[in-house]
């Protein structure tokens, strides 16, 4: 009897250690798989899986604007109030024109999961951006065109997004500020005034030229942005 307890208890210890064991690897696994510093990359896995939503998100947000504008509602009358301000259900404007709101182009505001987000800059803080933010000058006037736009996104999934829409990796730079180029100033007021993304010489960003979704970088921050409506 006593050979046999003694021969339980080794067995016992066993089965800890390997527990322990098993829980210290898969401690370990966890912690890389959350690792959402600057420091810490994402892995192929999820960089592949946070690209195809935020594209996925962009052709919903171009699909919902393209009904209003497709039942007619113009493209400078379209309203951006998010549902979280305090004046969404408050008309005028009529909840018609409001993108976000049920009927108007019923879109759900998007956020961006923390480990996507890459960016250091306080102002404007990361995320989901979408208004008349921008003149492109290869659309068909000089009127306000709509843009969304994905601002701090890790490089790594900046670069997937570049591999599905352009089949290459390869991000480009941006000569000018993206806040000051992709988003309005004076957001969520969406005047529409700044830097043109292209001009004639193609100097801002010469790749991004005729290109109507695009992630590109500068300063160290990466965003995608995607023409919605332009005009």
């Amino acid at each position: 009897m006593k050979h046999k307890s003694q021969r339980e208890s080794g067995n016992a210890l066993i089965y800890v250690l390997i527990a322990v064991a098993l829980f210290a690897a898969l401690s370990m696994t966890l912690g890389r798989q959350t690792d959402t510093s600057e420091a810490g990359t994402l892995s192929g896995e999820k960089a592949e899986l946070a690209a195809t939503r935020m594209i996925s998100y962009a052709a919903q947000t171009k699909s919902a604007i393209d009904q209003m504008l497709f039942g007619g509602t113009a493209i400078d009358d379209l309203d951006f109030t998010a549902p979280t301000d305090a004046a969404f259900e408050t008309e005028p404007p009529a909840n018609y024109l409001k993108v976000y709101h049920p009927v108007g182009g019923g879109l759900t505001p998007a956020t961006l999961p923390a480990e996507s987000i890459g960016g250091s800059s306080a102002t404007p803080p990361p995320g989901w951006y979408l208004g008349r933010f921008n003149t492109v000058d290869w659309t068909k006037s000089a009127a306000e065109d709509v843009i969304l736009l994905a601002y701090q996104i890790r490089p790594e999934i900046c670069a997937r997004i570049n591999l599905k829409i352009t089949g290459s990796t390869t991000i480009p730079t941006m000569s000018s500020a993206i806040k000051l180029t992709l988003i309005d100033d004076a957001v969520p007021a969406h005047g529409g005034a700044n830097t043109p993304l292209t001009t004639d010489t193609g100097e801002i960003c010469p790749e991004c030229r005729n290109q109507a979704s695009l992630c590109v970088q500068e300063g160290g921050l990466y965003a995608f942005y995607t023409i919605i409506a332009d005009q």
